[in-house]
């Protein structure tokens, strides 16, 4: 929990700070940052003997977030909504093959979350209420292989679209300070 919140504080001082979006190319070091924290909070001895793992993330995280940033870019010039966007992004972060070694859920929640604050919108923020609805597309949505392609065409877009629904219905301004 305390590693959490640690990651939303880095999201708050990003955001209060907006030199750059999150995804961005300058803002690659915040999201491995976030995914850092959900792991390591701010241990650096810790960080140091995981040295190794925050090397292979940092290394799948720079293979995938390409396709993640045009989507990004493509979508939030036209008329999709925030919460769309913010929804799919989590979706790509969660899914095969996902964007962190670990901490997907927790990282992309995070990442998606900054995404509807970036704009606006209220902050998803995982709750005893709403965490089994939560889990049950994430865990589905996360087993998706992308090299399954009829599994991805018949099965996958009514998760996307339940998620999507989700994630409109549980962000929630109570968790977001307006300064």
């Amino acid at each position: 929990m305390d590693n959490l919140l640690l990651a939303w504080e880095h999201i708050d001082y990003f955001i209060k700070k907006r030199e750059y979006g999150l995804l961005s190319r300058k803002g690659g070091p915040d999201m491995l940052e976030i995914n850092h924290r959900v792991h390591y909070g701010e241990n650096y001895v810790l960080r140091d003997e995981y040295k190794k793992a925050i090397e292979a993330t940092t290394e799948k995280f720079t293979k995938q977030i390409q396709h993640i940033r045009k989507y990004y870019k493509k979508n939030m010039r036209g008329d999709s909504s925030v919460n769309k966007v913010a929804a799919e992004v989590y979706i790509s972060i969660l899914g095969q093959p996902q964007l962190f070694i670990e901490g997907n859920h927790r990282s992309g929640s995070i990442i998606a979350s900054w995404i509807n604050m970036a704009h606006d919108k209220p902050p998803f923020v995982l709750t005893v209420e709403n965490a089994l609805t939560f889990f049950r597309p994430a865990q589905v949505i996360k087993k998706f292989d992308k090299l399954s392609m009829w599994r991805s065409i018949t099965k996958l877009p009514k998760y996307k679209a339940d998620f999507k629904r989700f994630w409109k219905d549980h962000c929630d301004m109570r968790f977001a300070v307006k300064k």
